[in-house]
């Protein structure tokens, strides 16, 4: 269909005409009322079968080509996304960049013309300037979107004082990967998906054998985060409060979680610390190390699934393990932003919207993400997945009803926080005062108040 908007356009004017006339009544044929807007997408309150298809809108006469440019630091995972974008609005192209944060800003402050951008550091660095679109009116008035039924607050979580300036593009659970071989050379049964902490710690000990250079787990420092969320210690990732606006990580509630998840290398010594990695010749990435076969647990997430694909022996996954309070992982939702200075606002606007379409959550599952839309048609589409045949795909679905999504739009100075958790993330692993870094917390703490205030957040 696109190739023929291409060869429609280069034809001269009586011809292109003629071609009009000819193909109205196949046009017709193929849009149930005509009309160039995108059709709803169907909620989880209708059947699965009204949810089967999206009816694919097509115009009725032939639209200006138009290209629009997405900058990003991991567009890769956006290709047969915009593959079927392409192939419902076939008069738009979409070209790609993988940048960051940093040269994108830079560079649309020089004039430089950009689209879409996948923002990687929050958004307070973008506020110097009028930089960025509002959506709020248009996805007040977008139609799929207001349809859509979607996770909790999702779009609250992604406003800043009250303007919508960023939009979800992903749904990333996190999980835990297993070692089902290494599972049977100690006798172990895979635990039910409702597991707690104190199970995990159990299963995890059972695996280690220093003797056989086999480790109950590998990059577990990762846990606190969620462990903290699912003891009802912060509300949010990164340790942050309910309204993203400061960090919890100073309290005693919160502390007493990492101290549990620091004692995992420094009392229990399931995991190897950065000492014994660099004697031991074990890999420092928690997912290349996996593969050797000799480590029962690690954190994963979908960008570790084409890596899997090398593992010679059988692996499996598990939902993140229950708390005090709830079982909860973290969803790491991509942030999507349209520059002010895009000449194709609406044409941009349009990919956003399509992102909450039935057809562009399908893509996102069968990448082994999930679906921030919820609908009938998308719970069942996990178990007819191909990269989740023969694994406990109950994980998989859990997992993406979990709390807790990530809300990095609205956290403020977010390369400052991140190098704090830094600092916490290497204390866990080999073992520190995790006190010492209540200073450097709460002046993080005073900075974001000043912050939000300036921004007006």
């Amino acid at each position: 269909m696109k190739a023929f908007w291409k060869q429609l356009r280069n034809r001269n004017t009586l011809l292109g005409l003629s071609l009009i006339i000819l193909i109205l009544p196949i046009l017709a044929a193929c849009s149930k009322n005509g009309s160039n807007n995108p059709a709803p997408t169907a909620t989880a309150t209708q059947t699965a079968q009204s949810t089967e298809q999206t009816t694919t809108p097509t115009p009725e006469t032939p639209k200006d080509p138009v290209t629009l440019t997405m900058m990003g630091w991991n567009i890769g995972t956006f290709g047969p996304v915009i593959e079927k974008f392409e192939e419902m609005y076939p008069w738009i192209t979409i070209e790609t960049t993988n940048k960051i944060n940093g040269y994108i800003i830079k560079n649309v402050i020089a004039g430089e013309k950009v689209d879409l951008i996948l923002v990687d550091n929050g958004l307070s660095e973008w506020m110097a300037g009028d930089l960025l679109v509002d959506m709020k009116p248009f996805v007040e008035k977008d139609q799929r979107i207001q349809s859509a039924k979607t996770v909790d607050n999702l779009l609250k979580s992604f406003e800043t004082g009250g303007k919508q300036y960023a939009m979800p593009y992903s749904d990333i659970p996190m999980w835990i990967v297993v070692n089902k071989e290494l599972m049977t050379k100690y006798g172990i049964t895979m635990p039910s998906n409702d597991w707690t902490y104190d199970e995990f710690l159990e299963v995890a000990k059972q695996a280690t054998n220093s003797a056989n250079g086999d480790w109950g787990g590998h990059g577990l420092q990762q846990l606190a985060e969620f462990r903290a969320m699912a003891n009802g210690n912060a509300a949010g990732w990164r340790y942050m409060n309910e309204d993203s606006t400061q960090s919890v990580a100073h309290t005693p509630g919160v502390m007493a979680d990492l101290q549990w998840i620091q004692e995992l290398t420094t009392k229990w010594h399931i995991q190897p610390n950065a000492e014994e990695m660099a004697s031991l010749g074990i890999s420092a990435n928690p997912a290349e190390a996996f593969l050797n076969g000799n480590i029962l647990f690690f954190v994963g997430a979908d960008w570790e699934l084409e890596g899997l694909k090398q593992a010679s022996f059988e692996w499996d996954v598990l939902p993140m393990p229950k708390g005090t309070v709830k079982q909860a992982t973290v969803h790491q939702s991509g942030s999507i932003s349209i520059p002010s200075n895009s000449e194709h606002i609406e044409e941009a606007f349009l990919f956003i919207s399509f992102l909450f379409d039935i057809e562009a959550q399908k893509k996102f599952i069968e990448t082994g993400s999930a679906a921030f839309v919820k609908d009938p048609a998308l719970d069942n589409y996990y178990d007819e997945v191909p990269i989740w045949q023969g694994k406990n795909v109950e994980a998989i679905k859990l997992s993406a009803d979990m709390c807790c999504f990530s809300s990095d739009p609205n956290t403020v100075d977010l390369g400052s926080l991140a190098g704090i958790n830094n600092e916490i993330s290497t204390m866990l692993l080999n073992g520190g005062n995790l006190s010492e870094l209540i200073p450097k917390i709460e002046a993080y703490n005073t900075k974001a108040i000043e912050t939000r205030g300036r921004l007006a957040w």
